[in-house]
């Protein structure tokens, strides 16, 4: 008596004479094929779509050694000119530097139409603000 692993098909094949397609198959098939376009054309658009974010915190896990912390920043910017690169350094303390440009550098990319923006800062060890900016902004 051999073995019949037939029997462990899931997939098994139903015979065309017991199927028949229906009005409501075929509107729950639709709806469906629908409900599959939509959910893929909102990730593909969320995956697609950048976001802006012009700040950075700085935390230093070693709240008890007090003093400042030494910051390096090394940011390519490929599509945003050097001119309209600038920082700001804000503190909870404070201190507030517009357009801080000691110990920093803008170097073009992209023949002119990117910069990378290389920088070098200390800030006090309390929660803090370094918002890059452009030029010009308006900041209260």
């Amino acid at each position: 008596m051999p073995f019949d692993f037939r029997r462990f098909d899931i997939y098994r094949k139903v015979p065309k004479d017991l199927t028949q397609p229906t009005y409501t198959g075929a509107i729950i098939s639709i709806c469906c094929c629908l409900f599959i376009l939509f959910l893929f054309l909102s990730e593909l658009t969320g995956f697609i779509t950048t976001e802006v974010v012009n700040e950075l915190y700085v935390d230093d896990p070693d709240k008890d050694s007090g003093g400042k912390i030494d910051v390096s920043l090394n940011i390519s910017l490929p599509n945003l000119h050097c001119e309209l690169v600038g920082l700001d350094i804000q503190d909870e303390m404070g201190r507030h530097e517009v357009g801080h440009i000691d110990n920093s550098m803008k170097i073009p990319l992209n023949s002119g139409a990117g910069c990378r923006f290389e920088g070098q800062f200390s800030i006090n060890k309390q929660k803090r603000e370094e918002p890059l900016r452009r030029p010009g902004d308006l900041r209260s």
